[in-house]
């Protein structure tokens, strides 16, 4: 067998792999694509919208911070509401291209890490100024991306990171391109187009920050990100 074949093989049995969640959800993934099972977990999530309205609900009634880790997956920070799809086990369901179930200047932070990634760049820009829309003034946004930039550097450089972060691809360029393509990715990003995007939806105070560097105390990173992923934080302004 040929080396790309056998890269395209182990590429495959990855996805198919996924994360462990049983034998039901294994012989799923054997026998449906990536696309139709995220469009059935959509189709579910919209389901128990009203369900999950009430929760949202009951969540701000609880009297404490709401902070908002929104498509954070299997990251759950302590003290933050996991907002998500069927299937991640959140504690909120909900479609993130809709609008959140919460008012407006309700929440005290929201956590976007390795989320705009999986949306287009408009769609993306959509769900930041959503999170705008629900913190309070003052009101911390953080993000966090695969740094498709640096890749590239490392790329048209020595090749250390990238065949650090992802080893024994059969090309460099096979590698940065799982970072654009693979895992339901439809964007790429850098510290420059990570600022930008939340400069342009209007949040103030917007900066770069490393891994376990911010205003948020303490930082909701997750470990596993920290090799690959950079950050940016912003405030809503006091008067938006």
């Amino acid at each position: 067998m040929g080396e790309l074949r056998r890269y395209l093989e182990e590429r495959e049995a990855a996805r198919v792999r996924g994360l462990e969640r049983g034998p039901a959800a294994a012989l799923l993934r054997r026998v449906s694509s990536f696309e139709v099972r995220q469009a059935a977990k959509v189709r579910g999530t919209a389901l128990l919208a009203p369900l999950e309205r009430r929760k949202a609900g009951r969540a701000l009634a609880g009297g404490g911070p709401l902070l908002l880790n929104l498509g954070g997956g299997t990251h759950r920070p302590p003290g933050w509401l996991n907002v998500d799809v069927i299937g991640m086990a959140p504690d909120l369901h909900w479609d993130l291209r809709r609008r959140l179930p919460f008012p407006d200047g309700s929440a005290q932070a929201v956590l976007l890490e390795h989320v705009l990634e999986h949306f287009s760049l408009a769609d993306g820009l959509d769900l930041l100024e959503e999170c705008r829309r629900v913190l309070e003034p003052g009101g911390v946004m953080r993000a966090g991306v695969p740094d498709f930039g640096r890749y590239l550097e490392s790329y048209a450089g020595d090749g250390e990171f990238v065949d650090r972060l992802r080893p024994g691809r059969p090309t460099r360029l096979l590698a940065v391109g799982e970072v654009a393509l693979s895992h339901g990715h439809r964007s790429v990003w850098d510290a420059e187009t990570l600022e930008l995007a939340l400069t342009e939806a209007r949040f103030v105070d917007v900066s770069r920050r490393g891994f376990g560097e911010s205003d948020l105390d303490p930082a909701p990173d997750s470990p596993q990100r920290e090799p690959e992923t950079v950050y940016a934080e912003g405030r809503r302004p006091a008067f938006a």
